[in-house]
Order: C-alpha cells, then structure tokens, then sequence
C-alpha cells in the first residue's frame, strides 16, 4: 500500500526524477573534468615554459657564453625544468651550470647534470651516425627548442628546455582521491535541489487538485490564490473564474428549480381544486336532478300526492331554477378562469357598482326589514372589468342581506385605506365560526353543513368572488366584528 502511494504520488515522482537528472549531469561534467584534466594541465605547464624560455633566451643575447650558467641555474631553479645547451658543433656545451645536462655516457647514452641532489635525472637520448653529434627526443615529455646567440658572438646555439612531469598527473591524482567526497557531495546537492524544485512544482499542483475535487463535489465557497505567472498561476486563475460561473449557473439552475416546483406544486394543488370543484359541483346537481325526476315520475304515474299536479308543478320549477342558477355560477366561474384575467380593463367606479348592486336586493331587504348605511366615496376607481367587478361586489352585498337576521343593520363603506381603494360590507346581529372562516372561500362550502337550501346557497357565490378578484390583482377578507360580520375588499390603484 505504501509503495503504491509513493509510486502515485506526484511529488515523489517530481523529485526522484529531478535527483536523477542532477546526479546524471554532475556525473558527467566530473567525467568531463577528470578526463580533460591531464592535457589542460600540461597545455598550461608547456604554455607557462614557453614565456620563460623566450625571456631567458632575451636574457643569454645580453651574457657571454662563459657567464651564462648562472642565468640558466636561476631560469632551472624557477622554472623546474632541465634544459641543455647543444653549440654549432652538436656537442653538448659545458656552460659551467649546476643544473643543465653536461656530458653524456659513451656506454649507456644518459645524460647527468653536474649537481649532486641525491638522484640523478635521467633523460633517453638517440645517438647520430656522427660520432660526437646527439639528437634529444623525449618519449614522454614535450621539449621546447629555441635559438641561442650569446654576447659578442655570432654563432646559434640550440637550447633544449624540459619540464619535469611526472607519467601520473598530480592534479588527476588529487581529482580521484577526493572522487568519493565530491560524489557524496554532488548526491546531497542533486537531493536538496530536487527536493525544493518538487515541492515548488508539486505544492501547487496538489492545492490545484484539492480544488478540483472540491469542484467535483460542487463546493464553491473557495478561492485560488496561486499568485504564479506560469501555466499553474493560470490554470489556478482559470479555475476561480470556472468556480465563479459555475456557482452562478448553480444558483440560477437552483433558483429555476425552486420554481419550477412552485408551478408544478401550484398547478397539482390547481388540479386538485378542480377535481374537487368538479365532483362537489356533481353532487350539487345531483340532488336536484332526483329530486326533480321523483316529482315527474310521481305526477306521470298519479302517485298519492303527486296528483295535485300544480303543487308539485311549481316545486319542479323552484328546483329546477336553482339548477339554472347553480349551471350559471358554474359556467361564470369556467369563463373567468379560461380567460386569466385577460377582459378587456377599464376605470370602474366602485362606489357606483356597490350602489347598483344594493338596489337590486331591495326587495330582499325590504322583506327582511334590514337598515341600510351608505358611506360610499365618489369616483373611487379602480382597473378591471365591469360586469366581473358588478358580480363579485354583488355576490358579497346579497350573503349580507340573506344571512342577515330579521331588522338587522348592513353598512357600506368605500374610500382609501392606506392610500389602496377599498369596500367594505358588514352585516350586524350574526357571527361566523372559527373554524369555518379560513374556508369561506372554498367551492361549495357552507358553514351549515346539512347543505339545506333553506339555511344557505350552493356556495359558489364567495368562490366566484375570490377568483374574481385575484383577476384583478384584488383579494377580499372576511372576519368577524363586534356586531357581526365585515367582508374587505382591497384594490390595486390604477395605473
């Protein structure tokens, strides 16, 4: 497990390559080095004689041949070379110098210097074909040859200069002893370089990972702050503006969802409403209907009392008028609800709708002995259509007067309330239960729950005033007073 995490971690890859790659390249520069060592070190060394030899050849043209093994001394002690002096003749000359070649050996052809320093050096020469002539050539070793011309003489001498290397180098000597301190030396630089660049490359990489997964999770609440002009400051800046739309986009697709489950919530709640409507306005007719095919079929078959034909003639009638005007509401309500509020709008009067309106239930009034008080402001206008608008305010004006109790009182009121139109209708003597007032407004609810036609309508008539008014950007309100009860009517001002 933990071998497959260092083999997929992305640092441990960065810095083990790095480490190669610097310890590869310090490898082969100390190859280089080592391998160059020896010939650039005796390049400088020849390099170095030769000016020395060109000045101690400047410094001979001004001595005498006899004074002149004191010069070659100091050139040999500050040079570290060997050098010998070859006349005219070919023959070696004795320049009295305690440290050039003087002689050669007859027996073993070696050259020795005239100065005891415990050892003698020892040069390989090559022998001519004439008898005193020697030619020097040094297997090992690069000689430097140059022309001699001493003080007041005209004759060239041939000077033989060289230096003292050794076959092994020193300085490859020195170079391999400390091979092992350099090595060790080059792996712990290679490790701390790669272990700095890994982490310069990999620390934002991984937080840039890190961010990623949090995208995936759809975690928007970050923000990159790579500060980096390369590709990863970029990509990191990339990613907050990718985080930015994204979040947006989130907020706007959640925001759409929210109301698209609003729709689909507000049109199943419509659907059960009309499935509702549609079953009670079933059951509604369907008790008329038996009732009104009993009465037939009693009078067509002369059924005890349903032979006196002209009662029970007028009672099919009642009923059937109130099957009209149930078909009526019905049908108001379907042709309000199809058109969405899209009638045709105009200024409407509110005081004088609400006035027409108490006239036609005058005679209901009369018969109930009721009071009527009127407040209404005139010219209190509102936007909406007329016969709707009659309706609705109509509808409120005749539950008053019906459920009003014999010389009960019913007040009007329109003006402004809070700068919005308004209406009001109270009836006195006569309250509504708790309970049943949050359902006022419902299709076919009535307070008195045995649905007798003698106790109440069909109760439609507050239904087609809340959808009435909700077309007209309206809404109405019924609670309670202290003398009984007050329906508020509130209207947008007109624009």
């Amino acid at each position: 497990m933990l071998r497959k995490k260092i083999r997929e971690s992305l640092t441990v890859r960065i810095f083990l390559i790095t480490a190669l790659i610097l310890l590869g390249a310090g490898a082969i520069t100390f190859g280089l080095i080592a391998w160059a060592t020896p010939s650039t070190y005796t390049a400088v060394i020849n390099d170095d004689l030769t000016k020395q030899v060109n000045a101690l050849v400047e410094k001979l043209a001004d001595t005498t041949l006899e004074d002149c093994g004191s010069v070659l001394d100091a050139f040999l002690r500050d040079s570290g070379a060997d050098a010998m002096l070859v006349g005219p003749d070919e023959q070696i000359v004795n320049t009295g110098s305690q440290f050039a070649l003087q002689s050669i050996c007859e027996d073993t052809g070696k050259m020795t210097t005239a100065a005891d320093i415990g050892s003698t050096v020892t040069y390989t020469t090559d022998r001519l074909d004439t008898e005193d002539s020697v030619t020097v050539t040094m297997s090992e070793q690069a000689t430097i040859t140059a022309d001699v011309r001493f003080l007041n003489q005209s004759d060239s001498y041939t000077l033989y200069v060289t230096p003292r290397l050794k076959t092994e180098n020193l300085a490859v000597q020195a170079l391999i002893q400390m091979a092992p301190w350099l090595l060790l030396l080059l792996l712990i630089f290679s490790l701390l370089c790669a272990l700095v660049y890994s982490r310069y490359i990999a620390r934002p990489i991984v937080r840039l990972s890190g961010i990623a997964g949090k995208m995936a999770d759809l975690d928007f609440g970050w923000t990159c702050e790579e500060t980096r002009q390369d590709e990863i400051g970029n990509l990191g800046r990339s990613l907050n503006q990718m985080a930015q739309k994204l979040s947006g986009a989130l907020c706007d697709l959640k925001a759409s969802n929210e109301a698209l489950r609003g729709e689909m919530e507000q049109e199943r709640e419509m659907d059960r409403q009309r499935m509702a409507f549609f079953s009670a306005a079933s059951h509604e007719l369907k008790t008329p209907v038996t009732i009104l095919k009993g009465q037939l079929s009693g009078m067509l078959d002369g059924v005890d009392v349903y032979q006196d034909r002209e009662k029970y003639l007028a009672r099919s009638l009642q009923v059937t008028a109130r099957m009209e005007n149930l078909i009526q509401e019905i049908l108001t309500i379907s042709r309000v609800e199809a058109h969405g509020g899209a009638f045709v709008q105009e200024l409407v009067d509110i005081s004088e709708i609400a006035k027409r309106q108490m006239e036609l239930d005058t005679d209901l009034i009369q018969q109930k002995n009721l009071r009527v008080t009127v407040d209404l402001c005139p010219g209190l206008t509102v936007k909406g259509e007329p016969s709707m608008l009659a309706k609705a305010i109509g509808n409120l004006i005749s539950n008053a007067a019906l459920y009003s109790p014999e010389g009960g009182e019913i007040r009007i009121w329109s003006g402004l309330q809070q700068d919005t139109p308004a209406l009001t209708i109270e009836n006195t003597g006569v309250h509504i239960g708790t309970e049943a007032l949050p359902h006022l407004f419902e299709a076919f609810y009535r307070e008195e729950q045995s649905r007798n036609r003698r106790t109440g309508g069909s109760g439609l008539g507050l239904y087609l005033v809340r959808i009435i008014l909700e077309q007209h950007r309206a809404n109405c309100r019924i609670e309670n007073t202290e003398n009984g009860v007050q329906a508020t009517v509130s209207f947008n001002p007109p624009k």
